[in-house]
């Protein structure tokens, strides 16, 4: 089974910021003379300007090295060598698995049991798009059935098909299979997209197809979009649009992810109780069946985004491969 176990949720509606309250001080509120914050634009542009100069440093240092071509040990004909650039990255990974390492478990130490969102937000409607483009069967079925065990009242499921000629259709027979079969579920094959028009399209034909595209994706929860091939960019656009502001959060995974049950709840949980926090990703695992080179570079693709996850404490991270 191959995928990323991750998904990604965030705001549907602009963020809205607050400053945070006072600490107080000896059961006092500070003066506004004693506590001062230093201004979100400041902050912001001196963590560019300083990571930006660390990276420059890191970058200065691995060609330097790579052009020097010093080497600590090697054999006799240079098979094999370990060297002054192997080191610096080797150091670096290390340095940043290490602090995402840590990261993690401050964050796991400071969790919470998994509650249910108290009934003030469980009003909150939640959209899980499913992007998809000739996708293996087993995949797709898997990740179908693992949206429909997620345990979150009334989730709307939405999977946009990148591509509808006759070869894409075995999809659509499975989302039938997995999420159809009810009054709940509804499709459309549509011959264009929002910024392709489709062969034989017209221009009272496209609108229709706009306007259908909309209503089963409002009008179902599950529902299953067949368009004309544009790149998984326009695919999640269409999602988007369709939906619109009919629900409060978007959550979106690729055809070949399998969902935990309680994903939409953990990010609807930290996307509510922070209202800084514009999107949150979900702890990625890894799993494949490709032999040693697929496994490597898929565990390599895993380290990299763990340590991007636990640098940004999820605030700024989106996942995908």
């Amino acid at each position: 089974m191959k995928g990323r176990f991750c998904c990604l949720g965030f705001r549907e509606y602009p963020i809205q910021r607050t400053a945070p309250p006072r600490a107080a001080v000896g059961g006092r509120f500070p003066s506004p003379r004693r506590f001062c914050r230093m201004p979100v634009q400041l902050t912001t542009a001196l963590r560019v300007v300083g990571t930006s100069l660390f990276a420059l440093a890191v970058l200065g240092g691995i060609l330097a090295a790579y052009v020097t071509g010093y080497q600590f040990i090697h054999t006799e004909k240079h098979y094999l060598s370990f060297g002054l650039y192997g080191a610096i990255l080797g150091l670096h990974l290390l340095i940043q698995s290490l602090f995402a390492f840590l990261e993690h478990r401050r964050m796991r130490r400071a969790g919470r049991p998994l509650k249910l969102p108290v009934p003030s937000r469980s009003r909150r409607s939640v959209a899980l798009c499913i992007a998809a483009y000739q996708e293996d069967p087993d995949y797709l079925r898997k990740c179908l059935r693992s949206a429909q065990r997620i345990a979150f009242a009334d989730l709307k499921v939405v999977m946009v098909v990148d591509g509808n000629r006759q070869e894409d259709a075995y999809m659509l027979d499975i989302f039938h299979e997995v999420l159809g079969g009810t009054e709940q579920a509804g499709f459309f094959v549509w011959r264009s997209n929002f910024h392709e028009v489709g062969d034989g399209e017209t221009e009272a034909s496209l609108q229709e197809g706009m306007d259908r595209v909309r209503d089963v994706v409002r009008g179902s929860t599950f529902s299953c979009i067949m368009q004309k091939w544009g790149g998984k960019r326009e695919v999640m656009y269409t999602a988007f649009k369709a939906l619109g502001d009919s629900v409060d959060y978007i959550q979106v995974c690729d055809s070949d992810t399998v969902l935990d049950p309680a994903c939409t709840i953990e990010m609807l949980r930290v996307l509510e109780e922070d209202p800084q926090v514009g999107g949150v990703g979900g702890d990625v695992q890894v799993s494949s069946n490709e032999g040693f080179l697929g496994v490597g570079s898929r565990l390599f693709c895993f380290l990299i985004q763990w340590v991007c996850l636990g640098s940004e404490h999820l605030d700024y991270y989106f996942g995908g491969a």
